[in-house]
């Protein structure tokens, strides 16, 4: 699946903030804790759509079982990281600047019932196991509005990456790749 879209030049911001959430099947999320007042983080499932096919909208199926839903119905304001590093990164250290990180700042929220049956097809397209997760949880799909992106893709420091910019960007797969990949997915 990581071969599917080809990594974008490190100088192409928007591009590799879209590859980077588009690529990464999970991420951490930090709120601020309500027990407790002090950051908290979390690793969460992530999907923007199927292989290929990406929205930049970023998905996540998140229970009030779990801190990190109960943080965001007091705070929607919340920070999203990805890295390259659970790509392969092709050998380099995770820490390394070449190996691409991103923190998305944004408000977390409860996807509306008119598109929860959408972002559950978007969030089941990359993690399926979803489907059969205890109904009695209390599992719904959450969208993360993004206010900034920060990416650090390689040495020379942090880049802001326009939001627009980050929605326009696209990413494509060869036509080969992209209906095995669909038809897999």
């Amino acid at each position: 699946m990581v071969a599917s879209i080809p990594r974008p030049p490190y100088t192409d911001y928007a591009k590799m903030a879209r590859y980077l959430t588009h690529m990464s099947l999970w991420g951490v999320m930090g709120t601020t804790s309500i027990a407790t007042g002090l950051p908290w983080t979390n690793v969460v499932d992530l999907s923007d759509g199927p292989v290929c096919n990406s929205t930049g909208r970023l998905f996540y199926y998140l229970t009030t079982m779990d801190e990190t839903a109960r943080d965001a119905a007091e705070n929607p304001k919340v920070s999203f990281t990805v890295a390259e590093a659970s790509l392969g990164c092709g050998g380099t250290d995770a820490e390394d600047p070449t190996c691409a990180k991103m923190t998305v700042v944004g408000d977390l929220a409860p996807v509306s019932d008119d598109e929860a049956d959408y972002a559950i097809e978007m969030l089941a397209s990359r993690h399926p196991a979803i489907k059969s997760w205890p109904p009695n949880h209390g599992f719904k799909p959450y969208e993360l509005k993004i206010d900034s992106l920060n990416l650090l893709d390689f040495y020379g420091g942090l880049h802001q990456v326009d939001v627009d910019e980050y929605f326009s960007a696209s990413l494509t797969c060869s036509s080969s790749e992209s209906s095995s990949l669909q038809q897999q997915a």
